[in-house]
């Protein structure tokens, strides 16, 4: 999806014929679930009573909360038969709930009501279970690199656009700033994303190979990621694990340092960029960094998926109304407008050219958007690289390792094996 080609549209003016209407039923009462902070949840509380409003025979019963525990209510809920009629839902969470395709709606059943056409067709692939469409983005992201200019500038740098600036940022902070200031910081989760990054520009491939239900990486290789980490740290370009958990268990973008320019960077979904950037004490400014790439890369190797999705319960009793919700939330100018850029660059193309027409398509959500398209991204990673069990595989291993507790060779045999053994029970 281009946005030079979208901004050239001209069918999203159309938008108000392109739907046939459609018999509703009275008194109908859906259920829809988010999770987000208080903006996301005062922007769609808004936009669903705007939706009543123009549907009086539809009430909602809106459920939201933060991001913890929003999985483990929505394993219960659906494995109950209570998860509500429209969900908020994760790109890896359909090899979750849906691994045939059949845990929810196919939306391409509800296209009279939904208009698909305005819609990427890479992102509905990624959606596309055995041929059936689950759900709809909100946004495509993937993790950039954001500096805070104003910190760079008091050390007397630009900042980073390779592997090797990064690295040789480190110093000069610790240096000519104090041992209290770090070119980025990253928690365990972005270290693992990062170091993954760096694998696939090292081989061209991602990390997990789905169809063998196995890694794809050599003990070698994740001890080598380990060892990249241990060299951020060494350097001084990020904080040890000890330092990041004296802080306590806070939010990146509400940790002290983040606020006052000391942590100058965050490796950070192009999503989320705008609550670090709100966040951050006054006459402070975060830019987008080029992103580093190794010399012989074919491949940025970036994490590309859906940024959030909906997904309409494949139990509903009321298919074409929580379809009608989902269309005004993703394609009606009405929703489209109070959600802005807050979750990014929408996918529909009709909520792009009305955010052009209204001058909203600009600032670090767009630039972000806007490099992906410019870098190579031929490489898919499975949805299983973000499967819980994965996941928490990953994080003990680097823990443990961060921690000192094993060596990178011992962490990276130790990886190779848990992996294998989760990938190979998990994958069906």
């Amino acid at each position: 999806m281009k946005i030079a080609i979208l901004r050239n549209t001209l069918l999203a003016a159309l938008f108000v014929l392109a739907l046939p209407r459609i018999a509703l039923a009275d008194n109908v009462q859906l259920r829809m679930s988010w999770w987000g902070g208080n903006d996301i949840h005062r922007t769609l509380l808004d936009s669903v009573r705007r939706f009543e409003e123009r549907h009086p025979g539809i009430t909602v019963k809106t459920e939201y909360t933060g991001w913890v525990g929003h999985l483990e209510r929505i394993t219960t809920q659906i494995a109950g038969g209570t998860a509500p009629d429209l969900m908020q839902i994760n790109w890896n969470w359909l090899v979750l709930f849906s691994r045939h395709g059949t845990g929810f709606h196919d939306l391409r059943d509800l296209d009279a009501t939904i208009d698909l056409s305005q819609f990427d067709a890479e992102a509905m692939a990624m959606a596309t279970i055995d041929g059936r469409l689950n759900a709809l983005s909100t946004s495509m992201a993937a993790r950039l690199f954001y500096f805070n200019e104003t910190t760079f500038a008091k050390a007397g740098l630009a900042p980073p656009s390779t592997w090797d600036e990064l690295l040789a940022a480190g110093p000069v902070f610790r240096d000519r700033l104090g041992p209290d200031y770090f070119p980025i910081d990253l928690h365990l989760q972005d270290v693992i994303a990062l170091t993954r990054s760096r694998f696939v520009q090292e081989t061209g491939k991602p990390l997990i190979d789905e169809a063998g239900k196995r890694v794809n990486a050599s003990p070698q290789q994740l001890a080598d990621m380990a060892r990249f980490y241990q060299s951020l740290v060494d350097a001084h370009v990020t904080p040890d694990v000890r330092r990041r958990a004296s802080y306590g268990h806070v939010a990146p973008h509400e940790m002290r340092p983040w606020i006052d320019g000391k942590f100058a960077g965050t490796y950070q979904w192009i999503s989320a960029i705008g609550k670090f950037i709100d966040t951050l004490a006054p006459g402070q400014r975060v830019v987008l960094a080029p992103y580093p790439m190794l010399t012989d890369a074919k491949d940025a190797g970036l994490l590309y998926r859906p940024a959030m999705m909906y997904a309409i319960n494949a139990k509903t009793r009321h298919p074409r109304e929580s379809a009608l919700l989902m269309e005004f939330l993703l394609n009606d100018p009405e929703a489209v407008q109070a959600m802005e850029l807050k979750r990014g660059v929408p996918v529909s193309r009709r909520a792009i050219e009305h955010l052009e027409r209204k001058g909203a398509m600009q600032g670090l959500s767009v630039d972000g958007f806007e490099q992906i398209e410019g870098l190579p991204n031929a490489v898919i990673e499975s949805a299983y690289f973000e499967h819980a069990r994965v996941r928490d595989a990953f994080i003990d291993a680097f823990e443990r390792f961060a921690y000192g507790r094993i060596d990178a060779d011992a962490m990276g045999q130790r990886l190779h094996d848990d992996l294998n053994r989760i990938l190979a029970r998990t994958i069906r």
